[in-house]
């Protein structure tokens, strides 16, 4: 059995569920696959991959000096994996995020909430992936509309928050609200929220936010909770492993550049624009967002609501267009998508979207869309 090596700075975000596409793809390529981590490691690279003898190396989004890479994998096939611009300029085997996919869909999102102008947040540091990010999302929104539109350019320092807020907040003042902001990542996406609540701008009234990657302790625990755009970070760790095998049976393989796109747009409350702006009837909908797959009934919600019956379910059919049934029903049916278009098995569909039975799970789908779960699936997989 072959070693590979999958080597990255350190197993945290995004490299997780990268590392488990590659993981997925070992066993069909019959390989043992060993994670490395530089951040853990006195070692230097080259006797780390001395170590192993690996027959393949994939470089996941770590930076490594070209003497150092030369000196380690001198004769070994190598496939970057979200490598820093430098690299994907000058690698030939490279898988990459696709920028443009990323900031059509972040433009489609906020000018759904009808803002009067747009701005980007980029990275802290100029870099190429956050330069192409903005320019399209830039190109995107002057497409559709005429809207202002304002770039951040001015440098931040990841652990300097407090003046990148206030930073932020003196660029996002003068702009016409409200702003439809799209940030590079969850983490600016999140320095934005802050400086919008310090400088008294409410969502949506003022602002409404995008990030990217949907890392959920970033995007949950902000106010406002941040919609986000969820990259397919496992498929980019199974196209890395699918070029590297290539390559390992190739080693004149012509170079490729492989991209990997977004999986899914998680709506949060930074893009919800409500029809009647009710704190109250916004924490509802939060609450049901994040419970209704976990058995979360229209009386858990009435009970924390400070309204009689009648008038509560008034609000909230003034403020969404729904009843709370109709709420928590349209985001089981979403979860159900979700995971039909998975390998999960059909009878562990319905425990996982708060349903009672899988009888009920199937009358459910049935009468919304006409057709059974399996039918559904197999018409998705097509």
């Amino acid at each position: 059995m072959k070693t590979v090596l999958f080597i990255t700075d350190l197993h945290v975000g995004s490299h997780v569920p990268e590392f488990a596409g590659v993981y997925e793809r070992a066993a069909a390529h019959h390989w043992r696959v060993i994670e490395l981590e530089l951040s853990r490691s006195v070692r230097p690279l080259h006797e780390l991959v001395a170590q192993w003898k690996p027959a393949g190396c994939i470089l996941e989004g770590c930076t490594v000096k070209a003497a150092d890479a030369k000196r380690a994998f001198k004769g070994i096939p190598v496939v970057n994996l979200d490598p820093d611009a430098k690299t994907s300029a000058t690698a030939p085997y490279v898988v990459e995020s696709d920028p443009r996919t990323i900031a059509d869909w972040a433009a489609k999102e906020l000018l759904r909430t009808k803002p009067a102008s747009c701005a980007y947040f980029g990275w802290c540091t100029k870099t190429v992936w956050s330069a192409e990010r903005g320019l399209i999302f830039k190109k995107a929104v002057q497409r559709e509309s005429n809207l202002p539109f304002a770039d951040f350019k001015d440098g931040w320092e990841i652990g300097d928050t407090l003046g990148v807020q206030k930073k932020l907040a003196k660029f996002l003042i003068p702009l016409p609200k409200p702003i439809g902001i799209f940030a590079v990542n969850d983490y600016a996406a999140v320095q934005v929220a802050e400086a919008c609540r310090q400088s008294g701008l409410e969502c949506p009234s003022d602002f409404t936010l995008v990030g990217v990657d949907n890392e959920e302790m970033h995007c949950e625990c902000a106010d406002p909770t941040i919609t986000s755009i969820e990259l397919d970070f496992h498929e980019a760790g199974r196209l890395a492993a699918d070029l590297l095998a290539e390559l390992m049976e190739n080693p004149k393989l012509p170079p490729k550049h492989l991209k990997f796109g977004p999986v899914r747009l998680v709506r949060r409350q930074s893009t919800r624009a409500l029809r009647l702006n009710d704190p109250r009837i916004t924490r509802a909908v939060e609450k049901i967002r994040r419970d209704a797959t976990a058995g979360l009934t229209a009386a858990n919600v009435l009970a924390e609501l400070p309204f009689s019956r009648r008038v509560a379910e008034k609000r909230f059919r003034a403020a969404t267009g729904k009843t709370i049934l109709e709420e928590i029903q349209d985001v089981r049916f979403e979860k159900i998508c979700e995971l039909l278009a998975t390998d999960i098995p059909i009878g562990h569909i319905a425990g996982r979207c708060g349903m009672q039975s899988d009888s009920f799970l199937k009358r459910f789908f049935k009468a919304r869309t006409g057709m059974t779960l399996r039918e559904w699936r197999n018409r998705q997989t097509r």
